[in-house]
């Protein structure tokens, strides 16, 4: 979005998401003319938001992040927002803890692949799901350094770096090494299964209506709920797609 307005990510964070998060944070009779204003004011010197560089913050189920979500939503018009985070899982009986890796992920070859078809350079949130390690279009493992300075990438970057560049040293992160080009992961290899069906549950959530509870996980021999780790591993070990189980519930 800040790429497609020209800007930098901290200036379309403070002049136009920040203004909302804050409005949407306060209660309605407080909402004056004035007070209004205060809140912008205060949203201009330096959004607290700005200082957390987290997923979590972002993507996960919280309150923060359905307050962010509608002011993308109120700045696009787009009514499928959320499906750019977890809010859409909130109704999965599972356990999001920890469930989003530190730093940036990526596959090279998609860089390199949207770059040639002229697609939008973005980081999708398969990607940044902790069990993820793995394109599961390409079926190589995703990187997390860039290969010139060797820096991890922070998930969100504020500067106006361009897109799928390095934030340290602007090296493009698409660049495929010789030796990798023909390195294909085995498709019965665990991290290759679990991007596949990680892909195929965030395709489906708008047709997920509902999930486990605890007396039907009591199939999958857990009488609590459990992690998405745990979910995936026993329907990989009993052989079960986990897109049919969420359905069948």
């Amino acid at each position: 979005m800040a790429a497609a307005h020209g800007v930098s990510v901290t200036t379309l964070i403070r002049y136009k998401i920040a203004p909302l998060f804050i409005e949407s944070s306060q209660p309605t009779d407080l909402l004056s003319a004035y007070s209004i204003r205060i809140l912008m004011d205060a949203s201009l010197k330096k959004p607290t938001m700005l200082l957390i560089q987290t997923a979590g913050f972002w993507l996960d189920l919280t309150q923060n992040a359905s307050k962010l979500v509608c002011a993308v939503k109120t700045l696009t018009g787009r009514q499928d927002i959320q499906y750019t985070s977890l809010l859409s899982m909130q109704r999965w009986r599972l356990k999001f803890n920890n469930i989003f890796h530190f730093s940036q992920r990526w596959c090279p070859d998609c860089y390199s692949d949207w770059l040639e078809c002229g697609k939008p350079i973005y980081q999708p949130l398969l990607w940044a799901l902790e069990p993820v390690t793995v394109c599961p279009h390409h079926q190589r493992y995703l990187q997390l350094r860039c290969k010139d300075c060797n820096s991890l990438q922070p998930f969100l970057i504020l500067d106006k770096t361009q897109a799928g560049c390095c934030c340290m040293c602007g090296a493009w992160l698409g660049q495929i090494l010789e030796e990798e080009a023909n390195f294909k992961l085995l498709s019965v290899d665990w991290d290759n299964w679990v991007a596949q069906v990680l892909g195929k549950l965030l395709a489906a959530t708008d047709v997920l209506i509902t999930n486990p509870t605890r007396k039907e996980t009591r199939s999958l021999e857990c009488p609590t709920f459990n992690s998405l780790n745990w979910f995936l591993r026993q329907c990989y070990q009993i052989g079960i797609n986990p897109v049919e189980c969420l359905s069948n519930f």
